[in-house]
């Protein structure tokens, strides 16, 4: 008798354990996925990039990054820095006093992959605090120069890979320089007439 109670405490303890790892790991999920806004509606990429640069971006910051303000009265500043209206990456400065927060809002635009491999268009907001921004886009910066005459001694072969907490860069050289971003199942280009413009616009806002 004494052996079956064992056995059975040792079952439900079993069964909670796997419970709760499946709770997690579905709550995890959830959570990675709801910053994402799949475009169910066709619309033009020049017209979805200035809605995500114009609207959606001030859209999150008040939700994500200001928050619930009852009812204060509270002022803040964007600035669309570069915008690249096939896909890729959209920067946006922002400033607002009253939460002490500024700094660079990275809208990632395009092909969205899912858990299940399956592609659409989609958009998402990476914010990342000014002090922040400025060391990685100096980094980056760095790490081109540094690797100019790797990465041209074989065009498209030679990558140099980089990380800034949870988004991966790739550098290499195909027709000029490239910067490859994958980040939270995005996988876009920073095109360089848009990274340099947004590192020289970036410093100059914030002056």
């Amino acid at each position: 008798m004494k052996k079956i109670i064992t056995i059975g405490i040792a079952l439900l303890l079993f069964l909670n354990h796997t419970y709760s790892q499946t709770a997690g790991q579905v709550a995890a999920t959830s959570a990675a996925i709801a910053g994402i806004t799949y475009v169910a509606i066709k619309t033009s990429q020049k017209e979805l990039s200035k809605e995500i640069s114009q609207f959606r971006s001030k859209e999150y910051i008040i939700d994500e990054i200001i928050g619930d303000v009852g009812e204060k009265v509270v002022t803040f500043e964007t600035e669309s820095l570069a915008s690249d209206d096939s896909g890729g990456i959209i920067s946006v400065a922002f400033n607002c006093d009253e939460v002490d927060e500024r700094g660079l809002l990275l809208a990632f635009f395009g092909d969205h992959r899912n858990q299940y491999g399956v592609a659409s268009t989609a958009y998402a907001f990476r914010y990342i605090p000014l002090e922040k921004a400025q060391n990685l886009l100096t980094r980056i910066t760095q790490v081109k120069d540094d690797n100019k005459k790797y990465m041209s001694d074989e065009s498209d072969v030679n990558n140099v890979y980089i990380q800034f907490e949870d988004i991966k860069f790739v550098l290499y050289r195909d027709n000029g320089e490239n910067i490859r971003v994958f980040w939270n199942g995005f996988e876009v280009i920073w095109e360089k007439t848009a990274y340099n413009r947004t590192r020289r616009r970036l410093d100059k806002w914030f002056k």
